[in-house]
């Protein structure tokens, strides 16, 4: 979910996103539907095209926990 809120907050569309960090619209569709986990690399292109940090993104500890 903190990928579609920053995406949100950033104003940008799945299709910007893909082509200003080099993955495929379906590879962002797929982890926006939680069907995939991006690797660190494809962290770091998000961050850096989103203008936010991986702790932006990645759940915290709190979030983890509360789903059990």
């Amino acid at each position: 979910e903190n990928l579609r809120y920053t995406m949100r907050d950033v104003r940008i569309t799945q299709a910007e996103l893909a082509k200003y960090s080099g993955l495929s619209e379906s590879t962002i569709s797929r982890y926006l539907a939680k069907e995939r986990l991006p690797n660190v690399r494809a962290l770091i292109n998000i961050c850096y095209v989103l203008n936010c940090t991986l702790d932006d993104l990645l759940p915290t500890y709190e979030m983890i926990e509360g789903t059990r």
